[in-house]
């Protein structure tokens, strides 16, 4: 081989190297099960799944919460005044006496606690409160007076007594105390319709020789004031103890009102009601209205299979125990589907609490720490069908400085692979604005699947995973005009499989594997970089 040299000339050379050719590039690859998803779609914290991994949407509020002791009446103030009188002048005993000696008089009280309807109240435990004792003598006479009661029970659980010493036979006696009850006993016996404490006042009059005057008297006012209990026992009549009205929001629909376009098939409203009240309550809901942002009302209506609701209630042997209970309603039991419908973001309601009349017990009882409360869930199992579910969003959306240099890449195409388990097709399009919110072109020529449905059973069950192949194409004069977009809007339609006609169950082991990759047409010169 020869080269004639002659006839080459390295002057001639051009230095202008030029490179043409496509780019085929993966760029993320990944997997996601429905629980990464739910987290992602979910800053609200209203999602959970079931032990088997059905996935939910829930959230609770609390309709009432009272505490017992304002619930029901216990009279804090109780009196009674006794009067021993001049009838003590025309007492044989009392005639027949000499000055000096002392001659007993006796009288005894009900202190009666009247309770509403036919409350009973068999004894009680006082937490705060005095017995105040009011004593005035005109007798000219010293004297004892002895107070004393086998209902009322000191803090030693001794009957209670006290003794006031008239001193002076002038008449001008009087004398108050006030005696603090914290941690004694109220045990009142039945008499007639009701209950009460006896008290047994004994007046010892030593004789001083002066006469007795017709208007002469021993006036003893005893009064029970301000009582509190720590405990009280007996038993409540059949009417009404709560009554509130109220309004809670449901923010599952305020957050999410596109909602509306899913049918689910177990909705449910779970009333979660605890009770350490030793009383077994009858809950009535009434004038329950769910509305929606646009003003739409609808009444929830309970089947009367299960309403009014009837709450337990601790017995004497679970003192200071709660009880709680579930009671669940769904579209069997209530027209909660009319309900969802509307996409309700508030419920008003109003709510009230008596004795429950069918109880077979009667040996009620209330602790000062004895509360009730009624909480309500809004609970939507992720077993559901929808043809129009829509999601919408705007992002932001800069190039950055430098842009694209559409002289040195002619188009480029990103590809989308799914591998899907989930029962939900996802089409998309994806809309470039600029900075005014004006559309300048569409990512995708049309509405485009980027997840093919997984086939379900009849169950609404996975079968089997589907494959889709989705891609979007950017010529030259559409990347250029990437610099000028400032947000990307984003449409996403949902419908489930079977074109949205079978209910369909989202489990959290469901999982979406993805491969997005990117070709690109170049073209390199090395005079224009």
């Amino acid at each position: 081989m020869s080269c004639n040299m002659e006839y080459f000339e390295l002057g001639r050379l051009s230095d202008e190297v030029e490179l043409k050719g496509d780019l085929l590039a993966p760029l993320v690859y990944g997997s996601m099960d429905m629980g990464d998803l739910a987290t992602l779609l979910d800053s609200s914290e209203y999602i959970d799944e079931f032990d088997n991994g059905l996935i939910y949407l829930a959230y609770t509020d609390t309709l009432l919460a009272v505490m017992a002791d304002t619930a029901v009446d216990v009279p804090d103030k109780l009196v009674t005044k006794v009067y021993i009188e001049s009838d003590v002048s025309g007492d044989p005993e009392w005639i027949g006496s000499d000055i000096g000696d002392t001659i007993p008089f006796y009288k005894s009280e009900f202190v009666s606690f009247q309770l509403d309807g036919d409350d009973r109240l068999d004894s009680m435990l006082v937490k705060e409160g005095n017995i105040v004792i009011d004593v005035i003598s005109t007798f000219r006479h010293a004297g004892i007076l002895t107070i004393s009661s086998g209902e009322i029970l000191d803090t030693d659980r001794d009957t209670f007594h006290t003794t006031f010493i008239i001193s002076e036979p002038d008449g001008n006696y009087d004398s108050i105390i006030v005696i603090p009850s914290e941690g004694y006993s109220l045990i009142p016996k039945e008499v007639g319709d009701s209950t009460a404490v006896e008290i047994h006042y004994k007046l010892e009059l030593i004789n001083s020789g002066n006469p007795i005057d017709p208007d002469d008297e021993c006036r003893i006012e005893t009064s029970f004031e301000e009582l509190g209990f720590y405990s009280a026992f007996g038993y409540i009549d059949s009417r009404n103890l709560v009554e509130e009205q109220g309004e809670v929001d449901i923010p599952i629909y305020s957050d999410n009102p596109d909602l509306a376009n899913i049918i689910f098939n177990d909705p449910r409203i779970n009333v979660f009601t605890s009770n350490s009240v030793g009383v077994p309550f009858e809950i009535t809901l009434d004038n329950v209205v769910a509305r929606a942002a646009s003003g739409e009302e609808e009444t929830f209506v309970l089947s009367p299979d299960v309403h009014p609701f009837s709450i337990p209630a601790p017995a004497l042997d679970q003192l200071g125990a709660t009880l709680y209970d579930t009671i669940s309603l769904n579209n069997q039991t209530s027209n909660i589907d009319d309900m969802l419908a509307i996409a309700p973001v508030s419920l008003s309601y109003e709510v009230s609490g008596r004795t429950d009349p069918g109880a077979e017990w009667d040996d009620h009882f209330i602790l000062d720490t004895s509360t009730f409360t009624i909480a309500i869930e809004f609970m939507l199992p992720l077993d559901l069908k929808s043809s129009g579910f829509a999601l919408e969003d705007t992002l932001e959306f800069e190039l950055g400085e430098e842009g694209v240099d559409t002289s040195l890449v002619k188009f480029a195409k990103v590809t989308l692979f799914t591998l899907n388990e989930l029962p939900i097709e996802l089409k998309t399009q994806v809309y470039m604005l600029n900075e005014f919110h004006m559309v300048l072109d569409s990512v995708f020529a049309e509405e485009v699947p980027v997840l093919a449905a997984s086939q379900v059973d009849q169950n609404g069950e996975l079968i089997n995973p589907m494959e889709e192949t989705s891609s979007a194409l950017f010529p030259a004069e559409k990347l250029a005009m990437l610099e000028e977009v400032r947000y990307l809007l984003v449409r996403a339609g949902l419908v489930t499989s079977e074109l949205g006609d079978r209910f369909v169950k989202f489990y959290s082991h469901y999982t979406l594997d993805y491969d997005i990759s990117i070709e690109a047409n170049v073209r390199i010169n090395n005079r224009e970089l």
